[in-house]
């Protein structure tokens, strides 16, 4: 899975191939590409997601992470 390989990139690189993978699915879905067609690009996108999640709070509990907003 590729999933795997993300989590050892540095957060910026990741966070800029989302970007990248997220505006391609929107424009292919907003040119008429079915759900189906896109199958690969929405795993890259939700495959990418988690890997930034799981960067970001790799540490613990997210609620307790230093990127929280101050109330």
């Amino acid at each position: 899975m590729m999933e795997k390989k993300l989590w050892g990139l540095d957060l910026n690189i990741l966070k800029n191939m989302y970007d990248r993978e997220a505006a391609a699915l929107k424009s292919a879905l907003l040119n008429g590409a079915s759900w189906d067609d896109v199958k690969d690009q929405r795993r890259k996108v939700t495959e990418l997601s988690i890997a930034i999640h799981k960067l970001r709070y790799r540490s613990g509990n997210p609620a307790e992470s230093s990127s929280r907003s101050e109330p």
